[in-house]
């Protein structure tokens, strides 16, 4: 656009897409996970306070990524107004770009923590659901159980979305050029626009939890006992087996998105050991 409305000389072109890595540079410090936490804030006593509870929280995971992700479509918008050619200011796209590279990064950091998120069952070790006989080293050896590794499930939820990130890079520059000759940048940059609100969209969807699914069996969980513990139960056909809590919950219930609904998310595999589904 500035070297063909506003014909610039290419280095000066180069310069004024530099706005495009400093917006992403200083989204750097607000990509880290500390920073949004829960644990800013005061601390809630239960799960069910953040994850059940019918009102929204502005420190909630899904608020914040819907207001990353939505920012970021109407940021191309604005970029998309503020460049009909010469008669405005070169400062002002050049601006916009810069928020597009700062929202770009904030979205790619969440995309990342989504993953984690969904995928990543690292802390499910051998002795949290079953307690481990130390009789001897060859009965212990027997029993204990593989650690679990989250890395073939992440791994594999990176490989999904950057081969899908790259492949759909790869065609919206193909068509791109077609589009920008046929129409013009300004009419390009709003019809990616509006792709990609549609697309934001569909990933809120996506993130909703919509379905309640239950994750602590029902035999052990006892919200009447004292300071909110749990009671321990063990069923009698296997008495070395103990669920697995995670955190501290108020109920057995748990809402869930579709990808948390998946057969190897994290929420799937803790109902798996709390032996609420079927192996």
């Amino acid at each position: 656009m500035l070297s063909r409305e506003y014909e610039w000389e290419p280095q000066y072109v180069g310069l004024a897409s530099l706005s495009l890595a400093i917006g992403a540079f200083l989204a750097m410090p607000l990509a880290k996970a500390s920073l949004f936490s829960r644990s800013r804030s005061t601390p809630q006593r239960t799960d069910s306070m953040t994850m059940r509870a019918p009102r929204f929280m502005w420190s909630s995971h899904f608020v914040r990524r819907c207001i990353f992700t939505l920012l970021l479509p109407f940021a191309g918008v604005a970029f998309t107004l503020s460049a009909p050619g010469p008669s405005v200011s070169w400062t002002m796209p050049t601006i916009f770009c810069g928020l597009v590279g700062f929202l770009s990064n904030l979205a790619i950091a969440e995309c990342v923590g989504l993953i984690m998120e969904t995928f990543d069952t690292c802390d499910l070790q051998p002795g949290v659901n079953q307690k481990h006989r130390l009789q001897s080293m060859a009965e212990t050896t027997r029993r204990r159980r593989t650690n679990y590794s989250s890395f073939p499930r992440v791994c594999a939820g990176f490989f999904a979305a950057q081969a899908l990130g790259f492949f759909l890079a790869a065609a919206a520059t193909g068509v791109s050029g077609r589009v920008t000759r046929a129409l013009g940048a300004q009419e390009a940059t709003a019809i990616t626009a509006g792709i990609l609100l549609v697309v934001t969209v569909l990933l809120m969807l996506v993130l909703w939890r919509w379905k309640q699914v239950q994750v602590i069996p029902t035999s052990i969980f006892n919200s009447a006992t004292k300071k909110g513990s749990i009671a321990w139960g063990q069923p009698a056909d296997d008495p070395d087996w103990r669920p697995v809590i995670i955190g501290n919950p108020s109920g057995k219930m748990r809402r869930v998105n579709m990808l948390e609904m998946g057969s190897l998310s994290r929420w799937t595999e803790i109902r798996r050991l709390n032996k609420l589904i079927r192996k």
